[in-house]
């Protein structure tokens, strides 16, 4: 019996609403607490002795630096890819979408490479944060690639109107258009469409809370499942439509921006002065955990995260997760949460 994962899933961007990379302070303050915690935890000489051989020095600051204090979760925005068995799909074509684009242009450009120059392109929603890196995608441009971009037909209205080359806005906002994208061979409307099959993979869709309109996407193949609900605010807690539509996934991939009280407007996010944000489209950490034991899941990846915050305060969400989650009950045994850095890869 093969051991080879189902699904091999990989994350680009899992900032919302914005881009949010590291600034130059934030760099000099993340080197400056590294290098306090190794002093707290006298650890310096050891760093000192392994500091010529940088294998032995990512160990280390892998073995005694947090997370958030030796990386960084990064700031580009939504995108996801998932290699199947026999398909590379790619979910939002947010900042990470021209990341990914790059790598691609490397490997099917390589002169050794034989495989499958195709991929299969699902978009969640219009929203800017979500499609900003679809004219800056390299590979669309190669005829000798071929791709299939699925959407809501607002998704492709959006696209037609800032990329047909006879739209008013054509060249307003990008100067590039539809017609030096040779590789996009087909477009799949899903308005009417619950589930289709891309290879052997079974895919579902739901229409989800989001201002504009969003779509989840359930992935299912062999056994394994993998749910993709970005830009979702839950109506309650748990939240009957993510609850059924996500029972029993392998992983489920939430919007979780707020915690209850940044939502209700108690308090502020990073500081800043408190307001509502109830309508916003977006969801609690507390309401994801709540929804996520209730559906079954085996893991939760809280996604989507507010631009505002730091690595540290993510780190803190992530904690408060898992804080969430073993007050949760029975129910949530054997669930595990966190919050997904871009680079992180998956195997299902």
């Amino acid at each position: 019996m093969s051991s080879a994962p189902v699904f091999t899933i990989k994350y680009w961007g899992i900032t919302g609403s914005m881009a949010a990379p590291l600034r130059p302070a934030e760099v000099a303050a993340k080197l400056c607490a590294a290098i306090a915690h190794l002093d707290q935890q006298d650890r310096l000489a050891g760093l000192a002795a392994v500091a010529k051989n940088p294998a032995k020095l990512t160990e280390y600051l892998d073995q005694h630096l947090p997370f958030h204090l030796r990386s960084t979760y990064g700031g580009n925005t939504t995108c996801v890819e998932i290699q199947t068995p026999d398909a590379l799909i790619i979910v939002d074509c947010g900042s990470g979408f021209r990341e990914l684009g790059n790598l691609l242009e490397r490997t099917w450009n390589a002169p050794n490479f034989s495989g499958k120059r195709e991929a299969h392109v699902l978009v969640s929603h219009a929203h800017m944060d979500h499609t900003l890196a679809m004219p800056f995608f390299d590979p669309y441009m190669d005829p000798r690639n071929d791709f299939t971009l699925y959407g809501s037909s607002a998704v492709m209205k959006s696209f037609d109107a800032v990329l047909s080359p006879q739209a008013p806005l054509s060249r307003i906002y990008v100067p590039v258009t539809f017609d030096l994208f040779k590789a996009i061979r087909n477009r799949v409307v899903l308005d009417k469409m619950k589930s289709f099959t891309i290879g052997q993979t079974k895919v579902t869709t739901v229409e989800l809370n989001h201002p504009g309109g969003c779509l989840g996407f359930r992935f299912d193949c062999q056994g394994r499942s993998f749910v993709f609900c970005t830009d979702h605010e839950q109506k309650a807690a748990p939240d009957p439509l993510l609850t059924e539509f996500a029972r029993g996934a392998d992983l489920l991939y939430v919007d979780g921006q707020y915690v209850t009280d940044e939502y209700e407007g108690r308090t502020g996010v990073m500081g800043e002065a408190p307001m509502s944000r109830r309508g916003w489209g977006h969801s609690t950490v507390e309401a994801c955990v709540t929804s996520a034991v209730a559906a079954g899941v085996k893991r939760l990846h809280l996604g989507h995260r507010e631009p505002k915050r730091d690595d540290t305060d993510l780190a803190r969400i992530e904690a408060f997760a898992a804080q969430c989650l073993a007050k949760a009950g029975p129910g949530a045994t054997g669930c595990r949460a966190c919050v997904p850095y871009e680079g992180l890869v998956v195997e299902l």
